[in-house]
């Protein structure tokens, strides 16, 4: 009785979607998988949570979001003379990955921080 008491109002305090948010090791592993399905060139690195601020939780239309933030090296392609595609170097990306756990589903965004949904908060999971 003690225990469904206490886990009641763990419940209470804690939101469901808050449990279900990976930390950053899991989140890194995810966008890799995703960046694969979605584009042809690799990652030649990854730095999660670059300026230690957290993670970037908000709430939507769609309930809580999360936004994890990644910077990213990718080879720099370009077509040659017979319209191969060749490395010419390596570029970096700022990219967000936008996790809504009412649906599971992760995505990409290759967007500055001021143009993030406003109202959210900088948490740490």
């Amino acid at each position: 009785m003690k225990f469904a008491i206490a886990l009641t109002f763990l419940m209470i305090l804690l939101p469901g979607s808050l449990l279900a948010a990976p930390a950053y090791p899991e989140a890194t592993e995810i966008l890799k998988q995703e960046w694969k399905k979605r584009y042809p060139a690799e990652l030649k690195s990854v730095k999660a949570n670059p300026e230690g601020k957290g993670v970037y939780r908000t709430r939507e239309k769609a309930g809580l979001t999360y936004y994890y933030h990644f910077r990213v090296s990718v080879p720099r392609l370009v077509r040659g003379e017979e319209l191969e595609l060749n490395e010419a170097g390596v570029r970096e990306i700022e990219l967000w990955m936008r996790f809504r756990p009412s649906s599971g589903s992760y995505d990409l965004a290759f967007v500055r921080r001021d143009l993030l949904p406003g109202g959210g908060v900088w948490i740490r999971i």
